[in-house]
């Protein structure tokens, strides 16, 4: 049975454990407000300590202001893995910590909305913790499947047996057998294709192909409303391929005019592309540039 969301998260109960299904019950914790403070222990860092344990920083959202009017999407900070810039923030779920910029003055308010394992103040929530996570999730005899993806990160599986059904994990030694196949096979199709490269190179020598981006970008987090730049085709060819992800939108090049609710515009004395929005239900842009120099002048 699900707990009922709460409004702010609590520190004085221990881990929310059922011990029958042994799992974790999260509880969602819906408008938990802090101001920003200095963190001494981080060298004078800005930040604040939510009230819980996050279940993960996926799932948490914070946004400036103090009340639940506040939650909007123009007042929603975005995270990052490493320093803190602009309007981003990182957070730290084991030790419940949000750090921001230090550019935000000292008792910004920010209304915080995740969900709550329970709170991280007694030992003995470590310790159950621990015992919960090396005795039940981490299991060494295979009786508990994952029950998400498996982080290497960047270390080696060793000793993993040849596999033999299609839902196996491979190893190197099967993998060496394929790769010496597929050389072999290469050698003989790049011989084959010599005389076709021969014939293509005059074309290449026409067109040069010099950019294919993919950028998805949140013009919301800038404002809730204004203009700024996409990308830039300076001193080259170039075609804007578009997508506006809320409202379903898309199309090639330019769109719209200061009548409409969002625009797309080529200034082609710049060389590059702008956005403006009106609003941040039409400011979630997705596009493609194709960029390219030629020689060949019809």
């Amino acid at each position: 049975m699900a707990l009922p969301p709460l409004l702010s998260g609590r520190q004085d109960i221990n881990w929310r454990y059922d011990e029958i299904t042994g799992k974790f019950v999260f509880q969602e914790i819906t408008g938990e407000v802090h101001t920003v403070v200095e963190f001494p222990e981080l060298d004078g860092r800005r930040g604040y300590r939510l009230n819980e344990r996050p279940v993960d920083d996926g799932s948490i959202r914070i946004y400036k202001g103090s009340a639940l009017a506040d939650k909007i999407p123009a007042n929603l900070q975005s995270r990052v893995t490493s320093e803190p810039i602009g309007p981003q923030i990182n957070i730290t779920p084991s030790t419940m910590k949000v750090v921001v910029p230090n550019t935000v003055e000292i008792g910004t308010p920010y209304i915080n909305a995740y969900f709550g394992v329970g709170g991280g103040k007694t030992v003995e929530n470590d310790l159950f913790i621990q015992y919960v996570a090396l005795n039940s999730k981490l299991s060494r005899d295979g009786s508990l499947p994952m029950e998400g993806n498996l982080n290497f990160n960047s270390h080696k599986g060793v000793n993993v047996a040849n596999g033999t059904s299609p839902d196996d994990t491979v190893n190197f030694s099967q993998l060496s057998s394929v790769i010496s196949s597929l050389t072999s096979e290469i050698t003989t199709r790049t011989n084959a294709d010599v005389t076709i490269n021969g014939k293509l190179n005059p074309l290449l020598t026409l067109v040069k192909w010099n950019k294919f981006s993919l950028i998805e970008r949140d013009y919301a987090i800038d404002g809730p409303f204004g203009t700024l730049g996409m990308e830039s085709y300076l001193g080259k060819k170039g075609i804007l391929i578009w997508y506006n992800v809320r409202t379903g939108i898309g199309g090639i090049g330019a769109h719209g005019d200061d009548t409409t609710d969002f625009q797309v515009i080529d200034d082609q004395g710049a060389g590059q592309y702008n956005f403006r929005w009106t609003d941040p239900a039409n400011a979630l842009m997705r596009w493609t540039l194709i960029q390219w120099v030629t020689n060949y002048f019809p």
